[in-house]
């Protein structure tokens, strides 16, 4: 596996190990805890095979336990370059922690992408990194107020300050605290997250669209779904 290299721009994957009762705890029911926690793995799996697919930056993991989540990681996924701790009382504090030691290796831009999204894809990275070429930051907007993925060119102190957290605010706020410290923020389109039932039938409905254009998007997360009893949430219609 190769080093890292401070010339290439960093993704950090945000991450938690994928322990039963500890992830996706908003899928149960109709879930349960071990295969809410199969279901994030899969995530985990796919978002790094679609990392690592790309060389133009480095990939590392920040995670909760970096111990316990390299030691859950599958076998057959592909490594990041580096397993990180998520530093910071809150999750803002975590993220700017990240996000200014990915800069602070001399790097031409930092990105954190969020586990809750499967089909992210590598062009969602690239439109990110171009967009820094002209900004500031840049932000994945998600359909929840949030975003999957926040980007930097330089060092933004206090941008996550008093955001408030799980609410549809997020995107907002830190806009609010963006212009507030002068930066120039540039936005994606919109995606969005895996929380909850209803966005689980969505998610099931989208990939088997997305099979139709690419056969081989997402296959640990479609083998997983594969996998889960039908039902409301299953939606194997």
């Amino acid at each position: 596996m190769p080093g890292l290299s401070p010339v290439k721009p960093g993704i950090g994957l945000f991450a938690k190990p994928p322990v039963p009762g500890r992830v996706k705890t908003r899928l149960t029911p109709p879930l349960s805890p071990e295969e809410a926690a199969d279901l994030y793995r899969a995530f985990l799996e796919d978002l790094a095979a679609m990392l690592e697919a790309d060389p133009a930056w480095d990939w590392l993991v920040y995670s909760t336990d970096p111990r316990g989540q390299e030691t859950a990681w599958g076998a057959g996924a592909p490594r990041p370059r580096a397993w990180r701790e998520q530093r910071g009382e809150d999750l803002g504090a975590r993220m700017e922690a990240a996000l200014g030691e990915l800069l602070d290796e001399g790097r031409p831009a930092a990105l954190l992408l969020g586990s809750d999204h499967p089909t992210v894809g590598a062009g969602r990275i690239r439109e990110a990194l171009d967009a820094l070429g002209g900004a500031d930051v840049v932000f994945g907007p998600t359909t929840d107020g949030g975003y999957d993925l926040v980007g930097l060119s330089r060092p933004a102190p206090g941008l996550f300050h008093e955001v408030p957290w799980s609410t549809p605010r997020v995107l907002v706020a830190t806009l609010d605290r963006a212009e507030a410290l002068g930066l120039r923020p540039a936005l994606l389109s919109p995606w969005y997250d895996v929380d909850t039932p209803a966005d689980l039938v969505f998610l099931r409905r989208h990939l088997r669209a997305l099979e139709r254009v690419d056969p081989a998007v997402c296959p640990r997360t479609r083998a997983c779904l594969g996998r889960l009893p039908a039902g409301p949430a299953g939606d194997a219609s």
